[in-house]
């Protein structure tokens, strides 16, 4: 499944680089969150391609609410909800789907190569930081439970565009509204609360695109996704406590990267001379 709206040169990317996998047995949904013009559905009808459906939804959903519609639209056993700007490797699907041959696996998450605007290689900043705090629990090759949603609430070190998910296993996970900037985030915990176990898988398989015009790059700047991440690391901690999950709870309540990406914002802020604006992120920072 791919949720879309935004440059349709990324998207007809992604289009080609499924096409271009070394597994033909996929289907690939497109579903158009009313991004102005034609361009996309004209070219997917041009394509030829049966195994291809392209869907537009009738009033925008945003980006949660379309992910989430795509979760509910798959009709295969496995599930891939990849953005419109990213990439699948050729073996793909070949080194996703073998893990699922563990019924106890709900989702896997393979070997990662970030690229810029461009599609060249990029090693942000917080890509570093994603290999420091992924080091322990890819050693493990899987992870589940408490330890699991912990190390995830610590830092999300996951790249969940990439993820495959286990249909069936997604069924029930329910939608949170307004937390568009970590939903992603959100819908893994909930799997992992359901007992599941995600695999890890170090081979490279899927291109993540990073860059400033990105949905995520635009919510950090103006401070909405701290406030979402907060609103949200509010409930989940409740939640886990009810659950007597006190580790992954205190977790929650801490979110140090959170905490410090909005630091790093606030930074960047102030040496663009926006002072006012690093100060209200200081702001949230500390509460």
């Amino acid at each position: 499944m791919i949720p879309y709206y935004g440059d349709p040169g990324y998207l007809i990317d992604a289009v080609d680089s499924v096409r271009k996998q070394t597994v033909s047995d996929w289907e690939l949904t497109v579903v158009d969150d009313g991004y102005p013009g034609r361009v996309v559905a004209d070219h997917l009808v041009s394509l030829g391609d049966s195994r291809i459906e392209y869907l537009r939804n009738s009033e925008r959903l945003g980006p949660n609410g379309n992910t989430y519609k795509c979760s509910r639209l798959g009709r295969r056993e496995l599930l891939c909800t990849m953005n419109a700007d990213d990439l699948l490797e050729p073996k793909y699907v070949e080194i996703v789907s073998g893990h699922f041959r563990d019924q106890s696996v709900v989702a896997v998450q393979p070997g990662v190569t970030v690229v810029d605007e461009n599609g060249g290689v990029g090693d942000s900043l917080a890509d570093r930081v994603k290999r420091v705090i992924s080091a322990r629990p890819r050693s493990r090759g899987t992870i589940e439970g408490e330890a699991g949603v912990r190390s995830l609430l610590a830092g999300n070190w996951l790249y969940t565009p990439s993820l495959t998910y286990r249909a069936a296993a997604v069924v029930d996970i329910p939608f949170h509204e307004g937390i568009d900037a970590i939903h992603d985030l959100a819908f893994v915990v909930d799997l992992l609360l359901g007992g599941g176990r995600i695999a890890i898988d170090p081979a490279p398989a899927f291109r993540y695109r990073r860059h400033g015009a990105s949905d995520s790059s635009t919510r950090a700047r103006d401070g909405r996704r701290y406030d979402q991440e907060q609103r949200y690391f509010r409930e989940i901690a409740l939640q886990l406590r009810l659950r007597g999950w006190a580790r992954a709870a205190r977790a929650a309540d801490l979110h140090v990267f959170s905490r410090l990406h909005a630091l790093k914002v606030a930074v960047e802020m102030a040496t663009a001379g926006d002072l006012s604006g690093a100060r209200a992120m200081v702001g949230r920072m500390l509460s």
